[in-house]
């Protein structure tokens, strides 16, 4: 099975490291120093699931990508990029794009999958995905695993009718293409965890996805707006009480949205968030401190406007974003 991943960032570098280290056919797409760094010299993943140094990587320029550009179609093609580079990628990976390929984002959100459909790609090409670890590209080819363990979830979309089209039973093509979907899933996941790599395939992907969301979202949200680390954001009542409720406003938003999100998955974020070390930081809110690009509008305007179009109330939301974007 040929992996392709795109971004080599803490996401794309360690699990598609991991995928190489253990024998798997992988070629990453970099781009700029990133590139010539993994040319010259590898990649390294510095991990509290261990150490791997990878001398010679199979490493091919996004700049100038075709479909001449892999030595082997691929079969799966992993997004690691960060939102705001998505559309970019999208048209870069194109050529690579053949009817068996599936194209899996690993990226923080929840409307990856309408984003890829919007710019071209078949929604029989993707397939759902998140990815869980603690991590960041310390140096240009390093990265740096400092917690939690690297967890993969994948998950086929269930397309749902709209209102205004006519629901049939599914045919017995409709049921095979689907019991070939879920062999392809299986596959996939085989793979990823014969390279160590824990994984775990869900019947709804919807709900893995706004799960994941409503911990990174609200808790970046916040942590950004108010410029603090975990630690400071706990030690402090009425800070700690804004977290607990701007992740309750994310979850009013699954909701309406039509996720099955219960009060228990809510109870586990929080026991999630509680456990995590003091100086625990989002991605987001490192961007915006360092003043980079960052996944603003994905993580904190998008759910605005859900917020606007369900008319619910989200103080602590507005306000962070009112925060953020000014």
């Amino acid at each position: 099975m040929h992996f392709v991943i795109v971004g080599c960032g803490a996401v794309g570098g360690y699990f598609g490291g991991r995928l190489a280290q253990h024998g798997e056919h992988v070629t990453f797409v970099a781009r700029g120093e990133q590139f010539k760094a993994m040319q010259t010299s590898g990649l390294t993943i510095k991990s509290i699931e261990g150490d791997v140094q990878l001398n010679n990587v199979n490493v091919v320029n996004g700049e100038s990508l075709t479909e001449n550009s892999l030595a082997a179609p691929a079969d799966v093609i992993f997004l690691c990029v960060k939102s705001y580079q998505l559309p970019a990628a999208l048209a870069q990976i194109k050529p690579l794009i053949v009817n068996n390929t599936r194209v899996i984002p690993l990226l923080n959100g929840v409307n990856a999958a309408d984003i890829m459909q919007a710019q071209g790609i078949p929604r029989e090409n993707i397939i759902g995905g998140l990815a869980k670890i603690i991590a960041e590209k310390s140096a240009t080819g390093v990265i740096n695993h400092t917690g939690a363990k690297p967890h993969i979830t994948l998950g086929a979309f269930i397309y749902k009718p709209t209102v205004n089209s006519t629901t049939v039973k599914m045919s017995e093509q409709g049921a095979a293409l689907q019991d070939e979907e879920t062999a392809r899933l299986s596959a996939i996941a085989k793979r990823l965890k014969l390279a160590g790599i824990s994984v775990g395939v869900t019947s709804d992907i919807e709900l893995a996805l706004w799960r994941k969301y409503i911990l990174v979202a609200a808790w970046g949200a916040l942590a950004s707006a108010r410029k603090l680390n975990l630690g400071e954001i706990r030690s402090q009542s009425h800070i700690a009480f804004l977290l607990e409720r701007i992740v309750n406003e994310y979850a009013d938003i699954a909701r309406k949205s039509g996720v099955n999100l219960g009060d228990k998955h809510i109870k586990e974020t929080l026991s999630f968030l509680s456990r995590l070390p003091d100086s625990s930081e989002t991605s987001m809110q490192r961007d915006f401190a360092a003043g980079n690009n960052s996944e603003f509008d994905v993580l904190v305007a998008y759910p605005m406007l859900l917020v606007k179009e369900f008319n619910l109330s989200a103080p602590v939301l507005t306000q962070c974003y009112t925060k953020l974007s000014t």
